[in-house]
């Protein structure tokens, strides 16, 4: 019975250290610095970002944990990153300015939204 609990124990103290793997192979600190730096949030409340909290786009509030961004697209890293660098793909007529954004600031970007759980 002992070696049952100590065994129970342990698994469960190995699995409480394992930290979670990003979806994103980007650099999720530089992802908030571009966050800031491209004025993100003059449109977006977006957590752990200081300056205007812009309602003219979705409050970015958990959206890793959403299932679908941009009102249509499946959230996946992929879809992410390309939305980040070409909002009008996903709809011509979206509002979203494209800030010419390069592909790996739009990889870190994704890598920091993908932090808002």
């Amino acid at each position: 019975m002992k070696r049952l609990l100590l065994l129970i124990s342990l698994t469960v103290l190995t699995a409480c250290n394992k930290q979670e793997k990003p979806l994103v192979a980007g650099d999720a600190n530089h992802g908030k610095q571009l966050v800031e730096q491209y004025g993100c949030s003059a449109c977006h409340i977006i957590p752990g970002i200081d300056g205007p909290k812009g309602m003219v786009g979705p409050s970015l509030e958990h959206v890793a944990s959403r299932q679908i961004i941009a009102s249509s697209i499946p959230n996946s890293p992929a879809n992410m990153i390309a939305y980040i660098q070409n909002p009008q793909l996903a709809n011509p007529q979206n509002v979203m300015p494209n800030l010419s954004v390069k592909p790996e600031e739009a990889r870190d970007i994704a890598a920091y939204l993908y932090t808002l759980k």
